[in-house]
């Protein structure tokens, strides 16, 4: 296989650009690498193990990987036989604020039906083969221990057998490396390939992401000198190289409001809810603050005015409290970012644990390495899995084929609004797989009654804000209080509709992808049944991802796509200090060797 070494890239842009150009002779070697890759860690063969948060966006990743692997047992080979019953690892990570184990368990048992097996004194449980772990609290050698079992035990129970591992790890590497440092040698044999979620943020350089800090230099190294050893590639995601340009899972599922609870169980929902609610009100009455001069204090005695105490209670926060309403916070709740989070809660009033500005939804970014068989994966159609070496000292990278890290990214005529299509395919057919095995659950009484209290409360407070900001602000209002009137998709639910009108929705003051109101243009429910369709017939990724609807190396001036000038330089650049290219010579490190 050739040896080769790329130019080095300061940023995600420099870097595909320089993917794009790749040489004819690095090419198949090249194509050959990401390939294997993608083969490995989708492979249907092996036994996956996923460590997980238990935010919105990580449940329904694993509702993607749990449908995938019921579709796989369902499916008859040529030999007549049924493929195997649905085994995976799920590994909750630990979390202070917030229960993920109990969460994920929740989550399971509402999937599958099933009421699930406790453990090794209720640190794992399993639903026949799938089986859920409480991750680090004290003790990483008590974690290392319980996952050993746990893999072992699943591995004796399937047939046929699970020969192989693919471990898929959250953004902190540490339980990761304890793992493979202290596992049984048996166990270490049959890993044959790593991802890793949200550790790196290279969109602009090489950095630690939002998520990943906790990680030092140390924790890198050891990582590429265990993936060397044992051969095997290290995959790098996360939600910039994913073109995730999106916060709202709205955005990304049609009828999310509506469908909510088919995925989630009310326990996991309500948390949500309850946190949306807060924001929203929070965000209503900064509003009225800063359109009237009070703060502090003084807008809290407004929401108390507005609030029942006694249904209250259970969710009000930030919105009872003084150190929300400072004089800043108030003025700033005008601004696009605070608007647009408070028209989203507005229109599906469930809020993220975690929402990280500019770093969108980092479980969708796993989406694309479901486990799939070879013949059905379309991830290879749409991603490279590229060989890339690290420079954490220069915050740099280059493509690199002795590297055992690889990046995901987007092939040549993939952009966000592709990207978008096809992540809103898959969900379609993941909620019509989900929607053969139940029906859709009613809302309760109590939520449909909260939600028209705070809605009149938040409406109050927007309307008595009118005449006194800025018209810019008056017109963001305007989108906000449409939805708290009934006019959004959760206030449609509340109002007793059985089927909802499928929208895209964008921002409805900055446009965007098919954005349903506004001054974006629009999307109907017309375009929604085509995207499902097309996802539903293909099954786990989605249909043609719309290859034609915008270039990888266009135009510098198509925001949509990844077009960046020539001049940046690339693989067949010529070598210079400052760029490089593969005509490089062996004592310029930033040209092609």
């Amino acid at each position: 296989m050739s040896d080769f070494n790329g130019p080095v890239c300061k940023n995600l842009l420099e870097f595909m650009d320089s993917v794009k150009g790749t040489p004819a002779q690095h090419k198949t070697a090249f194509e050959t690498i990401s390939k294997h890759t993608i083969e490995t860690v989708c492979d249907a063969d092996a036994l996956h193990v996923w460590e997980s948060d238990s935010d919105m966006d990580n449940l329904l990743q694993l509702t993607q990987v749990i449908v995938k692997l019921r579709n796989l047992a369902s499916t008859t080979g040529q030999d007549g036989k049924k493929g195997r019953d649905p085994a995976m690892i799920i590994i909750a990570e630990e979390k202070k604020e917030r229960d993920n184990y109990g969460r994920i368990v929740d989550f399971v048992k509402h999937l599958t039906g099933k009421e699930g097996r406790k453990h090794l004194d209720g640190v794992v449980t399993a639903f026949d083969g799938i089986v859920v772990i409480r991750g680090v609290n004290t003790d990483e050698t008590a974690a290392v221990k319980r996952i050993n079992i746990a893999i072992e035990r699943v591995v004796k129970m399937t047939r046929p057998a699970l020969k192989s591992l693919v471990w898929h790890h959250g953004p902190v590497l540490s339980l990761l490396l304890t793992w493979i440092n202290t596992t049984t040698p048996e166990l270490r044999s049959r890993l044959t390939g790593i991802t890793i979620t949200a550790a790196l943020d290279i969109f602009q350089g090489v950095k630690p992401s939002p998520l990943g800090k906790p990680n030092k230099l140390p924790d890198l190294k050891r990582l590429e000198d265990y993936a060397k050893k044992l051969k095997v590639p290290v995959v790098f995601i996360d939600p910039g190289c994913g073109l995730l340009a999106y916060d709202n899972l709205a955005l990304y599922m049609y009828y999310w409001a509506f469908y909510v609870f088919l995925f989630l169980p009310p326990s996991v929902v309500q948390p949500h809810f309850h946190t949306a609610l807060d924001e929203l009100v929070t965000s209503a009455f900064r509003i009225r603050g800063a359109s009237e001069g009070k703060y502090g204090s003084d807008v809290v005695r407004l929401v108390q005015s507005r609030l029942d105490a006694s249904k209250a209670r259970r969710w009000a926060r930030r919105c009872i409290s003084a150190s929300s309403y400072t004089k800043d916070l108030c003025r700033e709740a005008g601004n696009e970012g605070p608007m647009k989070l408070a028209s989203d809660l507005a229109d599906c009033p469930l809020a993220l644990y975690s929402h990280i500005p500019g770093y969108n939804l980092p479980a969708f970014s796993r989406l694309p390495i479901c486990p799939a068989t070879a013949s059905t994966n379309p991830t290879q159609q749409y991603y490279f899995a590229a060989p890339t070496s690290f420079s954490f000292s220069t915050s740099s990278f280059r493509a690199a084929a002795n590297s055992p890290f690889r990046i995901l990214i987007p092939k040549i005529g993939q952009n966000v609004d592709t990207v978008t299509e096809r992540i809103q395919g898959v969900m379609m057919a993941v909620l019509t797989s989900v929607m053969k095995d139940r029906a859709v659950p009613r809302f309760c009484d109590a939520d449909r009654a909260l939600w028209k209290e705070v809605c009149r409360a938040c409406v109050w407070a927007l309307e008595g804000s009118r005449g006194k900001c800025p018209k810019e602000v008056e017109r963001k209002v305007g989108f906000v209080l449409e939805f708290l009137k009934g006019r959004g998709s959760y206030g449609r639910v509340i109002q007793g509709e059985t089927q909802v009108q499928a929208k895209t929705q964008g921002n409805p003051w900055g446009g965007g992808v098919g954005a349903g109101w506004g001054n974006g243009g629009g999307g109907d429910g017309a375009a929604a049944a085509a995207a499902a369709a097309a996802a539903a017939n293909t099954g786990v990724w989605g249909g043609d991802g719309g290859a034609n609807t915008g270039v990888w190396g266009g135009d510098a001036t198509n925001n949509a796509g990844w077009g960046v000038p020539a001049s940046t330089g690339g693989w067949s650049a010529t070598a210079t200090v400052g760029g490089g290219g593969w005509g490089g010579t062996t004592t310029n490190n930033n040209g092609w060797f």
